[in-house]
């Protein structure tokens, strides 16, 4: 029993937070009810207790992915370079950055959906406490839009201390090179997205997919585990 749970104790988490994480998150994202809705039309769309259970799992994903983040881009400093430790650090202080914008924008909602959903004599009458929420929702979308731009530093960070800039060899660097345009267009999104935000609907499955692509592959032994050599 010792020897099995010291196996279990001794495995490399990164690949399985890489690939649960995203999992629980992206299944939150889905399903949660706003997309591109704003003002009053998003605030009644949280006029829902039940989704405090969504946003619980939200976190509990989000949690989960930028962790993996953060323990692959420790695997990845193990024997690594001056500038591609330094390119690292950088990405740390994004993973944490964005970790921090996400909580706070979804925070936003939630403190729309308990302020909709309160039975208490906080608020004198329904106008008082409409307007309260779309001030707190619109405040989290300001979060919102920034986020993928410190998302994507941290991933082209991670992308070019593990590959350069040069032709990926193998699938090991085919599959960490993937990082940098995916999270350039992740940098690049409050540009080239419109009010309707289709391209947001896009790129953030696309991202959780190559996390879940690089953990799969890890945990697989398809591709090189970063540290492991």
């Amino acid at each position: 029993m010792l020897g099995t749970g010291l196996h279990v104790m001794s495995r490399n988490l990164t690949p399985i937070m890489l690939l649960a994480g995203p999992l629980m998150f992206m299944g939150a994202f889905f399903q949660w009810p706003i997309t591109n809705q704003v003002g009053m039309e998003a605030v009644n769309l949280l006029n829902d207790r039940d989704l405090l259970i969504l946003a619980v799992v939200g976190v509990l994903g989000m949690s989960l992915t930028f962790a993996g983040l953060h323990l692959l881009s420790m695997d990845m400093k193990k024997g690594a370079n001056r500038c591609s430790t330094q390119l690292l650090n950088m990405a740390d202080l994004f993973i944490f950055g964005t970790f921090g914008l996400f909580l706070a924008g979804l925070g936003a909602q939630v403190a729309v959906i308990l302020t909709m959903t309160d039975t208490s004599a906080v608020f004198t009458d329904d106008l008082m406490r409409e307007s309260v929420a779309v001030t707190v929702y619109n405040a989290g979308n300001g979060i919102w839009a920034l986020t993928p731009v410190v998302w994507g530093m941290a991933m082209i960070s991670m992308g070019l201390a593990y590959v350069g800039l040069k032709m990926p060899e193998g699938m090991t660097e085919g599959a960490f090179f993937m990082l940098m345009p995916i999270g350039l267009v992740n940098t690049l999104l409050p540009l080239i997205q419109d009010g309707e935000q289709a391209e947001l609907q896009f790129v953030f499955p696309l991202t959780m997919l190559l996390y879940i692509a690089l953990g799969g592959l890890m945990l697989a032994g398809k591709i090189d585990e970063p540290g492991s050599e």
